[in-house]
């Protein structure tokens, strides 16, 4: 009976070879499986942690960005709310301004034309004037043509933008036009504002003849928001396109 049973072993033995293998099979995925969640959970940031913001500055915690609805140069309402589900950048300023405004749009538009057509579909620039007395629809349509044709310009009346502009923390104050100094420029301050050598094309796309002998000081930073409608970064003004592309595709994750 014992020689029976052992020569029964190499029958048993590759009958019962499929279930080792397949044994074997659901033992390493879950080795696998495991290494995987403890890469994750080791390797991954912690919450809140900067994913690596090149041209921006996380807040201590994302928040909700705060609400912003104002006309269109079409004159239709837009609502930062619609646009859930793509990031997008709000930045306040004013077509009269002799630096910062124009370097940041232009910057901007840069950095749209480093993103694939795919990412640009999923990125909203929005551009509040804080001076809508001057930044008619009119002389806004022709300033916007500086800058790329998918950032959409708002306005609204003085008291309207300056609550939004409240609501996000910018300050907007109206300023006396300084005298012209020794170099023949006329400098006013900005809110933030960095020194910066101002190219010919800057300087090209601030609006030419402005009416009125003053000045808008202004905060300069932009707001980043993600798909999710946070605030995530507040970037910098005079930032390298390049940076601020690759802070636009952090905001798309």
């Amino acid at each position: 009976m014992l020689s029976s049973f052992v020569n029964l072993l190499p029958i048993l033995s590759e009958a019962l070879r499929p279930m080792r293998r397949r044994l074997l099979q659901v033992l390493t995925g879950l080795l696998i499986g495991l290494a995987m969640v403890a890469g994750i959970f080791f390797l991954a940031p912690p919450p809140g942690a900067d994913p690596g913001w090149e041209a921006s500055s996380p807040p201590p915690n994302p928040y909700p960005a705060p609400a912003l609805e104002l006309e269109d140069l079409q004159g239709e309402t837009v609502n930062l709310a619609s646009f859930r589900g793509r990031a997008a950048v709000v930045f306040f300023g004013f077509s009269n301004c002799p630096d910062v405004c124009p370097a940041t749009l232009l910057n901007l538009s840069r950095a749209l034309d480093e993103l694939s057509n795919r990412e640009q579909d999923r990125v909203q620039v929005l551009f509040v004037t804080v001076d809508p007395e001057r930044d008619t629809p009119e002389r806004l349509d022709d300033w916007m043509e500086n800058f790329h044709p998918s950032i959409v310009a708002l306005r609204g009346e003085r008291e309207e933008v300056w609550d939004v502009a409240r609501g996000w923390g910018v300050h907007a104050a109206i300023v006396p036009r300084a005298d012209p100094d020794s170099d023949g420029h006329d400098h006013h301050a900005h809110g933030d504002h960095a020194d910066a050598t101002l190219t010919p094309e800057v300087r090209a796309a601030v609006a030419p003849g402005a009416p009125g002998e003053y000045s808008v000081d202004h905060s300069a930073r932009s707001f980043v928001i993600d798909r999710s409608g946070r605030v995530v970064a507040l970037m910098a003004p005079f930032s390298d396109y390049r940076a601020m592309a690759h802070d636009l595709r952090l905001a798309l994750r």
